[in-house]
């Protein structure tokens, strides 16, 4: 996906300062049951270096994780998801 556009105003004023942004990785899973076996994870190819992660995301100013999760997992795949649990929160260092 491209760069939000209040992201893009925010480099406008500030050039490359560093930003704290609040993001969310969805670990998406069939069950076990739709697949015959053992549980299936989602996972996406990054437009920027071709490796298959789970879906990231930016969260939206003033969005709540569960609801970027959603919206993130719905942009990047059209797959309509729902939020179980919130498993982690942590600060990561700088991401370029």
């Amino acid at each position: 996906m491209p760069t939000p556009d209040f992201i893009l105003e925010l480099r406008e004023r500030i050039g490359h300062a560093p930003l704290w942004l609040p993001g969310v990785t969805a670990v998406v899973l069939r069950p076990a049951a739709d697949t015959g076996g053992s549980p299936e994870v989602l996972l996406v190819r990054r437009a920027d270096t071709g490796a298959w992660t789970p879906v990231t995301g930016i969260a939206d100013p003033g969005e709540q994780p569960d609801v970027t999760a959603v919206r993130e997992i719905a942009e990047e795949t059209g797959v309509d998801a729902e939020v179980e649990r919130v498993l982690w929160v942590r600060a990561v260092g700088p991401v370029t």
